[in-house]
């Protein structure tokens, strides 16, 4: 009796550790649960909004591209690609946590998409304002220009090109200014030209301003050649021959960059 009387007690530890192990294989379960899985499950809902958020902002960068042509312009991507949604059931948060992923990395995912929607809405407020703008505004622009001396829109009586508010391919508006250390005949920027230094040339469309560009591209290597033509947005710049070559690019360059500049507040 008393042999088996012991046996019965030496049964007793056993079982409480066996309950002990299993509390605590509970316990870092909950833990687990409450501060990974959780925690990473509402990471995952909260890029999906900003997925979906960089999505609507690419689809107006893309549209906005069609209409316009930053070829000429730098940091502007070719297009911007849509997300893909991820899972966020609970069983695909789970497999995610065991493939290595956490709340803290997907959030740190979230900055990164939010960062690139924010290049993405600067590029499409740019893209805004070179595209169709106004005279008033494009001469504004000019005048920040360093070396750009006089300004001075054409009007329907003094328009050389004849091709203001003309339909089919006519421009909207034509700015010539005059520049530092040009000379040539004439007693106003629009009466010297493009000579005198160059003209900006805003169409309604990217396919008007490309057609103009066309049109000039026939003048290239000859006598009646007049400088330097881009394009940026659906304006044609255009630069006066009296420049070298790197001269003509680097005013380009300067206007360009007159017209990219965003406003802050």
């Amino acid at each position: 009796m008393q042999k088996n009387g012991g046996s019965e007690k030496k049964k007793v530890p056993v079982i409480q550790m066996l309950v002990g192990v299993f509390a605590g294989l509970l316990l870092i379960i909950v833990l687990v649960f409450v501060l990974a899985i959780l925690p990473l499950q509402n990471a995952t809902e909260a890029y999906n909004s900003a997925v979906e958020e960089y999505n609507a902002a690419a689809e107006d960068y893309n549209s906005m591209l069609s209409l316009t042509c930053v070829d000429n312009l730098d940091g502007f991507p070719e297009s911007a690609e849509n997300l893909e949604m991820v899972n966020e059931d609970l069983f695909s948060v789970m497999k995610s946590f065991l493939g290595g992923n956490t709340a803290k990395k997907t959030q740190a995912d979230i900055e990164t998409l939010k960062e690139i929607m924010e290049y993405l809405s600067d590029d499409t407020k740019i893209m805004e304002q070179i595209t169709a703008p106004s005279e008033a505004w494009v001469m504004e622009r000019l005048g920040r220009v360093e070396d750009i001396l006089e300004i001075q829109p054409v009007t329907s009586d003094n328009d050389p090109n004849g091709l203001l508010h003309r339909e089919n391919g006519g421009y909207t508006a034509c700015i010539y200014f005059t520049s530092t250390g040009i000379e040539s005949a004439g007693d106003s920027p629009v009466s010297k030209g493009t000579d005198g230094g160059g003209a900006v040339e805003v169409y309604s469309t990217v396919q008007d301003a490309e057609a103009r560009c066309e049109y000039l591209s026939g003048f290239d290597n000859t006598i009646l050649y007049t400088g330097s033509y881009a394009i940026v947005g659906t304006m044609v710049i255009r630069i006066s021959y009296a420049y070298t070559d790197e001269a003509q690019y680097e005013m380009t360059d300067r206007i360009a960059k007159a017209f990219t500049q965003l406003e802050t507040a």
